[in-house]
């Protein structure tokens, strides 16, 4: 998470004028009162973020267009803002350095995923310290469906016991997929499979999330038949990508 000094940035009066001045310029404690919000609490719309960090809806869009602008935030297809490429980079400054279209490429790739298999889809990179950071995600629109990881893209999760760090650490072999209990839940499942570069290198994972009595048996197989699938059309993109620049 983004550390507490950040929060100590933040004044929560609404006479702040003096204090501001003395500490830096109102607009930069605003703006990293946005970004904090979105990289603690995840994708949200702009009406809703302006609520949350108590700003006018204008003045939120001004600070969101400038962050976008230098890549801190993204604005993914459902209208919502979430964590940008370029600030998940400065989070992983101990990690190898993502492809810079990995992200983007992620998001028709999750979006079919989601459609093919009806469950939650995401895209998940390494960490540091045996962790891996959620990056993407689309929801799935069905009415019984994992709610526990909505609102994730942004958010650190350990390795151990999961099926997405079995992804990442290489252990899942190549066109196969890994499924684990979640995590965080004992009532969903997760279906994940790794994301390598042009040269091989794992650099990310596909996944879905759903109920488990929606994914198991056959139906656990035809879907991890299909992330795998998706795990390779992504990097076919990726190497398509690379061979342009």
């Amino acid at each position: 998470m983004v550390s507490s000094e950040l929060d100590n940035l933040i004044l929560p009066s609404a006479d702040t004028s003096q204090a501001e001045s003395a500490n830096g310029p109102r607009s930069v404690h605003r703006a990293l009162r946005v970004l904090t919000h979105v990289v603690e609490h995840g994708p949200q719309t702009l009406s809703v973020l302006a609520r949350n960090v108590a700003l006018p809806a204008s003045t939120v869009l001004r600070l969101l267009r400038a962050l976008e602008e230098w890549g801190f935030v993204a604005k993914d297809d459902e209208g919502q803002y979430e964590m940008g490429a370029r600030f998940a980079n400065t989070r992983l400054a101990s990690q190898p350095v993502l492809p810079p279209s990995l992200v983007d490429l992620s998001v028709p790739v999750l979006t079919e995923l989601m459609q093919l298999t009806g469950e939650s889809s995401y895209l998940s990179v390494p960490g540091p310290a045996q962790s891996y950071l959620y990056l993407r995600e689309v929801q799935s629109d069905q009415p019984i469906r994992h709610v526990g990881l909505s609102g994730w893209a942004g958010r650190f999760v350990p390795m151990e016991g999961s099926a997405v760090g079995l992804a990442l650490r290489g252990e899942v072999p190549a066109g196969e997929y890994s499924a684990l209990q979640a995590v965080i839940t004992k009532d969903a499942t997760v279906i994940a499979a790794p994301v390598r570069d042009a040269s091989g290198e794992i650099v990310g994972a596909l996944s879905i999330v759903g109920p488990s009595f929606r994914l198991s048996g056959a139906s656990e197989v035809e879907c991890g038949r299909i992330v795998v699938e998706a795990a390779a059309r992504l990097e076919a993109q990726l190497g398509d990508a690379t061979r342009i620049a």
